[in-house]
């Protein structure tokens, strides 16, 4: 075939950040749209009569690129991403063999990048052309999940260069994963969080009533513009300098008043709590679970509109926010998996 039908995108963490290695992990992506930019300086130094600069004018003084990621979010392999989203992980530990957890929590980003290769197909041939980026570092990252809807992750991708005379990794894929979605997908709110063991649970919350769907957003402020001397026009490492930021948006009927809008109003601190849970049972009355703890969030929209006779909505909006007695943190995903490394 000589379409995206055989493209295929593989990724693995790097031992030093902008240091590729070969990729040997590999996703089902639903898309992955790099960006190279090259930065050029163009001399406009007068020639007699010429109005044009001349090919020798221009010269190329810095590259980088960008990409999207869109995948589905699966039970198997996604570690190294949910590190780099965060930062922090503990784990895999056994939770009853063969379940492990990966507890995920913010920390420093510093020494932490993926080398990303993607395979794409020419159309006119069956050649498959490697392209791989090193030194890649998540800027932004969105979990959504809709009624009737999978689970699927989208991040934005900032890195150092494209290359394209690395040989295309072969592409494997992991046996017996399942794809989260809507139907073992459960949100609660209010409650009270325990945190023990560098685990964070939430006792008591209740179900949010009139859910339609979800997106959970984490911003991370990172310098990308890191150029000097004597590095060819190449970024050095990305390191953080602005506060991150841990939103949400809740689609929502407006089904209960005290359990929404009332936070909103009086601008009440609660936790949220989202779940997916898995259909495979992996032996031991367990499933896969994936996470999304917030111990404290304030919601920050949540007024319910009249547009019609339809049902009334009552779209709400969330930040979370650190624990100023350092016993929480601001967010923690929960991975429960097969995988016995990260």
């Amino acid at each position: 075939m000589r379409s995206g039908l055989c493209a295929q995108l593989g990724f693995k963490a790097e031992t030093t950040v902008g240091t590729a290695v070969t990729v040997d992990r590999f996703l089902p992506v639903t898309s992955f749209t790099p960006t190279l930019a090259k930065s050029e300086v163009v001399s406009e130094g007068i020639r007699g009569c010429a109005t044009t600069p001349m090919t020798d004018d221009s010269v190329v003084v810095g590259r980088a690129a960008t990409a999207q990621l869109t995948t589905d979010v699966r039970s198997k392999s996604f570690g190294p991403l949910l590190q780099q989203i965060l930062g922090a992980v503990s784990g895999p530990t056994v939770v009853t063999a063969p379940v492990y957890r990966q507890i995920h929590t913010p920390g420093d980003l510093t020494g932490k990048s993926l080398t990303f290769q993607v395979g794409l197909p020419e159309s006119y041939s069956s050649t498959i052309n490697p392209f791989t980026y090193r030194g890649a570092k998540v800027t932004n990252a969105t979990f959504a999940c809709a009624r009737g809807g999978l689970l699927t992750l989208s991040a934005d991708l900032d890195m150092w260069d494209e290359d394209t005379a690395t040989a295309l990794a072969v592409d494997t894929y992991p046996t017996g994963w399942e794809i989260w979605s809507w139907a073992g997908f459960t949100a609660t709110i209010g409650g009270t969080a325990t945190t023990a063991t560098g685990r964070t649970t939430i006792a008591g919350g209740t179900a949010i009533k009139g859910l339609r769907g979800i997106s959970l957003a984490f911003a991370l402020g990172l310098a990308t513009d890191r150029v000097f001397a004597g590095a060819n026009g190449i970024k050095a490492e990305q390191i953080e300098n602005a506060m991150r930021s841990y939103t949400g948006e809740l689609d929502v009927e407006f089904a209960d008043r005290a359990q929404l809008h009332t936070l909103f109003s009086a601008h009440t601190t609660t936790a949220l709590q989202f779940t997916w849970t898995g259909k495979t049972d992996l032996g031991t009355g367990q499933f896969p679970v994936l996470r999304i703890t917030y111990p404290q969030t304030k919601l920050l929209t949540g007024s319910p509109g009249l547009s019609g006779p339809d049902i009334i909505a009552a779209g709400t909006t969330f930040r979370a926010y650190g624990d100023p007695a350092g016993t929480h943190p601001a967010v923690q995903i929960e991975y429960e998996s097969t995988d016995s490394t990260l």
